[in-house]
């Protein structure tokens, strides 16, 4: 019967069978041998395991629903408490050790169950607020960090932010890619523009702005002009690139503004003035950086 359900993928059926059968068997026990020997205990394990199963059954197409069947086993846990203690139908004299030893038991196997399903419950919520952190902080289409992300790390640079440059550059002509070829051409554009600003910063932090603009911070290593020359590599590798769209080879250029951090800036104002150096080598011909 068991093998059937499990074959035809009837898991919910075959759960809730497994479930109505513990509790005939726990109940059966406990009528049997009393209450106070554990057999009552496994109610709770049972109940958390339908919480837990309940997860699972949303992977189907009906799910199993925890909050009717742990109340169901509210009741038969009443019931056997009610049945042993005024009815007693089997009043079997067992010896008080063996009570002892059998709660004892119950209740270790009960409390490492649910050990067992707690830990794996933190350990998927742990996950889970992992990857929704992460998903918070990175832009869907390029897969760099977004503006969240960027100012938890300005934020994070606490005093240290006068040892860093702040650029931002911009895609030349971007408009093009979209009327030409679409806005499939202009996706991977921008991803492929994110994936080079991301190999050439290894040590700064690469996040997107907005639309076709990204911005890197760039800790100063040696003198300010070397770590200019390091952010200009971007736009060197970017000029060098050629981006293949279906069997076509495109070329694309960035404009880049880079600006020092004054004291009391927040990130906005860091970056308007990088901005403004930005808009200044797109007046000034284009495809350079100015700092």
């Amino acid at each position: 019967m068991i093998f059937l359900l499990i074959k035809s993928r009837s898991l919910n059926l075959y759960s809730y069978s497994v479930a109505i059968e513990i509790a005939a068997y726990m109940t059966s026990a406990t009528i049997i041998c009393g209450f106070g020997f554990g057999f009552e205990l496994c109610f709770i394990g049972l109940t958390i395991l339908a919480f837990f199963a309940s997860y699972f059954s949303k992977f189907g197409k009906k799910l199993i629903k925890p909050l009717p069947i742990g109340l169901g086993y509210m009741i038969l846990y009443i019931f056997v408490f009610v049945i042993t203690k005024f009815v007693n139908p089997y009043p079997y004299d067992f010896p008080l050790i063996l009570k002892d030893v059998l709660y004892i038991a119950h209740s270790i196997v009960v409390f490492i169950f649910v050990l067992f399903f707690m830990y794996i419950i933190t350990n998927y919520i742990l996950r889970l607020e992992k990857n929704i952190i992460r998903e918070s902080e990175i832009d869907k289409l390029t897969q760099v960090a977004n503006r969240n992300a960027l100012n938890g790390f300005f934020n994070n640079l606490g005093n240290e932010k006068n040892h860093y440059l702040a650029a931002i550059f911009d895609i030349d002509s971007f408009k093009q890619f979209n009327d030409v070829n679409g806005h499939l051409c202009g996706d991977y554009v921008l991803k492929e523009i994110a994936r080079i600003a991301k190999e050439n910063s290894a040590d700064d932090f690469v996040s997107r702005w907005g639309g076709e603009e990204f911005v890197v911070i760039s800790k100063i290593e040696g003198d300010i002009g070397e770590t200019v020359k390091k952010i200009d590599r971007i736009r060197k590798s970017i000029e060098e690139f050629e981006f293949v769209y279906e069997r076509k080879v495109l070329h694309s250029t960035i404009t880049v503004g880079v600006s020092e951090y004054y004291e009391n800036d927040n990130l906005d104002q860091w970056i308007l003035r990088a901005d403004k150096k930005l808009y200044f080598g797109k007046n000034s011909g284009k495809n350079k950086t100015v700092f």
